[in-house]
């Protein structure tokens, strides 16, 4: 860190200004770079969680499903041991796996929404994608929570136009969000700036370190190195659970074939 010349004379002032702004534009500097860092890797696990949940969650849903209906069965044959008919045990079966039902129709709603917005990003242009970036990286500059006058909902909304390939949404932003900058101009605001900057610096960096703890990243991490390898490991995953349904199914069918259901 550049060394800050103290001076109790005003003919000093000046320079000392100069020095502290100096320090401060360093600082900027490298906070514009982690906050570049942070946010890109914000989206890149967003994209990864997408693709995870569109190529390998889809089908844990339908492991539970299939879990579910295993499950029905079994309960049924619980009752009709205790003496229910096979009617009465599915009416009241089928109204206690009611909840868990439409808690897997909500998901596989939100992981249609997720298989659109993959299929949006696909569809954007070179041109389209350059302006996206650009808009981007000035947005989140401008937005950042750790910024004088960022806003971590406004963030969030960038960071969400970004994933999406929403073009528009961040060009209405950068027209109508201008967030004015605040000129310090006082060695004492000098030096509070440089206090918080130094702050924020320290909050992403920790921040940082707590995204490279998360399940995502290290999913991310595997997959890079397994395309080393010339493996994808999400195809991996599928084949599995794949391999896993099929069997579960056809425990299913011998259910299903025990009470005339097949």
């Amino acid at each position: 860190m550049t060394k800050i010349v103290k001076s109790n004379t005003s003919l000093d002032e000046p320079l000392e200004k100069r020095e502290l702004e100096k320090v401060i534009s360093e600082k900027e500097k490298e906070l514009n770079e982690l906050i570049d860092k942070i946010e890109q890797l914000k989206i890149d696990l967003t994209i990864v969680k997408q693709e995870y949940e569109v190529k390998v969650g889809r089908l844990y849903l339908k492991l539970d499903e299939v879990d579910l209906e295993i499950l029905k069965f079994k309960k049924i044959e619980d009752l009709i041991s205790k003496g229910f008919s096979f009617e009465e045990a599915q009416r009241l079966v089928e109204e206690t796996l009611k909840k868990r039902r439409e808690q897997i129709e909500e998901e596989y709603k939100k992981l249609d929404e997720e298989e659109k917005d993959i299929e949006s990003r696909k569809s954007i242009s070179e041109e389209e994608k350059a302006e996206l970036k650009k808009l981007w990286y000035k947005l989140a500059h401008k937005f950042h929570p750790d910024k004088a006058n960022g806003s971590e909902k406004m963030m969030k909304k960038i960071n969400k136009a970004y994933v999406d390939g929403d073009i528009e949404t961040l060009r209405a932003i950068d027209q109508n969000e201008t967030g004015a900058d605040i000129e310090v101009k006082t060695i004492e605001a000098l030096k509070n700036k440089l206090e918080v900057l130094g702050k924020s610096i320290e909050k992403i960096n920790q921040k940082l370190e707590q995204l490279k703890r998360s399940e995502w990243y290290i999913l991310k991490e595997n997959i890079k190195k397994a395309k080393k390898q010339k493996r994808d490991i999400l195809s991996e995953l599928a084949e599995k659970l794949l391999d896993d349904i099929a069997k579960k199914e056809n425990q299913l069918d011998k259910l299903k074939k025990r009470y005339g259901q097949g």
